[in-house]
């Protein structure tokens, strides 16, 4: 429930009770005076703003809304309970509205972003994954990509322009941060971590669809009803981001146009996918409409197009990623490579598989990706010697194994032990 308060002026007093009685209103408490009717009443959060387009035409209503889940509690006793379990999603007036209240200022946008950028940095440089977590509490990439959402959802160019922009802004600033940072302390080669964040999967567009829905569904949903804290999901939408950002200004530093290159498309991914999810729930579930929101003077044009223009962006990325492998699935096509060369590891007799890995790098040979394949072998028959047994390894790998990626260049790590 929320709790209005409504001034009009007098002669409107029966009209407006019966819009409270219409909307359900509860508890409802009249103050008026002689020159004015005001109201005290609570209200369904999904009626609030059908409420408020209900008695606009009463001459410029003053109201005041206070967005805070209240707990009204009338006859019969029996049924508190029931009363106190009927939790429903914001209206959509507070959801469009909280979403521009959220925007902040320009100062603790670009100074949230620096300091995420230098944290994201650190952690990549000493290999520490809890500062990557700690860069993704910190950076300010939520606000902006629902705000997006939102905008679109109701049509509004205006919103959806600003928000673009700040996003853009905490970006290029996250980028900045990490690429100061690595001119004052020179890379001349990437950190084992910097070399996994670098991989892109080809299950990469999961993550921003789920960070979208999450991100919309949090903010749609009254507070006592969220089981998930915003800070929680905030970090949800920034997993992706921040750590490619800090990323780009090393791979700037080194120019290694491959790191930077594979970070932008993670990033403009993670864009086009938060974008799309939160849209949709916004528009079904949160009813933020051109025509659904009072106040608002949204276009459907506007975002009917920008719709368009999301679905389109992700399916040209998605067909630009599965025409260039392995240099944009390098992180799934690992798994895959190592269920590969246990596979074949596992037909070659007197041994036992100890280990196995596929790892690929950002160095190319004849044009193509390496990609190292490694093993760990227990020898078991005592007769042949471990340089024959690895030689015979590595040429039946060769040989046999079978794959669907081209462009792969491959070179071979196997270990031979005995006990």
């Amino acid at each position: 429930m929320r709790q209005l308060t409504i001034k009009i002026p007098k002669g409107n007093k029966k009209k407006v009770q019966d819009a409270i009685e219409k909307f359900k209103g509860k508890n409802t408490i009249d103050i008026s005076s002689e020159s004015e009717d005001v109201f005290m009443v609570y209200l369904p959060n999904q009626e609030v703003n059908n409420f408020l387009k209900e008695i606009d035409e009463f001459e410029e209503p003053e109201i005041t809304l206070i967005p805070r889940g209240v707990i009204t509690l009338y006859p019969p006793a029996s049924e508190s309970p029931d009363q106190v379990a009927d939790v429903k999603p914001k209206s959509s007036l507070e959801i469009y509205l909280g979403g521009i209240q959220s925007v902040g200022s320009m100062f603790g946008l670009i100074g949230y972003s620096f300091v995420a950028g230098i944290i994201v940095w650190i952690g990549l440089f000493t290999t520490t994954s809890y500062l990557l977590v700690a860069a993704m509490l910190v950076a300010p990439f939520a606000g902006p990509a629902m705000n997006a959402a939102l905008a679109t959802a109701a049509g509004k160019g205006s919103l959806l322009k600003s928000s673009l922009m700040r996003y853009a802004v905490a970006i290029v600033t996250g980028i900045i941060a990490s690429f100061l940072l690595t001119l004052l302390f020179p890379l001349k080669t990437l950190t084992p971590l910097m070399e996994e964040v670098s991989q892109v999967s080809k299950f990469a567009l999961f993550l921003p669809l789920v960070s979208g829905f999450a991100g919309a569904i949090n903010i749609c949903q009254s507070e006592r009803d969220s089981l998930v804290s915003g800070a929680a999901v905030g970090i949800l939408v920034a997993a992706s981001l921040a750590p490619p950002v800090g990323l780009i200004g090393a791979g700037l530093y080194m120019m290694d146009w491959q790191v930077v290159f594979s970070s932008l498309y993670r990033i403009l991914l993670q864009l086009l996918g938060i974008h799309l999810a939160a849209t949709l729930v916004f528009y079904f579930y949160g009813k933020v409409t051109p025509n659904g929101v009072r106040f608002l003077r949204g276009g459907k044009k506007t975002g009917l197009i920008t719709t368009m223009v999301v679905v389109l962006g992700i399916g040209a990325m998605m067909y630009w990623q599965f025409r260039q492998p392995p240099f944009l699935r390098k992180a799934s096509m690992n798994t895959e490579l190592a269920e590969v060369l246990g596979s074949e590891l596992n037909k070659i007799p007197n041994i036992k598989v100890l280990n196995k890995d596929v790892t690929f790098t950002n160095v190319k040979r004849n044009n193509k990706s390496i990609a190292n394949f490694e093993a760990t072998i227990l020898k078991t028959d005592t007769i042949i010697s471990s340089e024959e047994l690895k030689d015979g390894i590595i040429q039946h790998l060769k040989k046999n194994m079978k794959y669907s990626y081209d462009d792969i260049y491959e070179v071979y790590q196997i270990h031979v032990v005995t006990d």
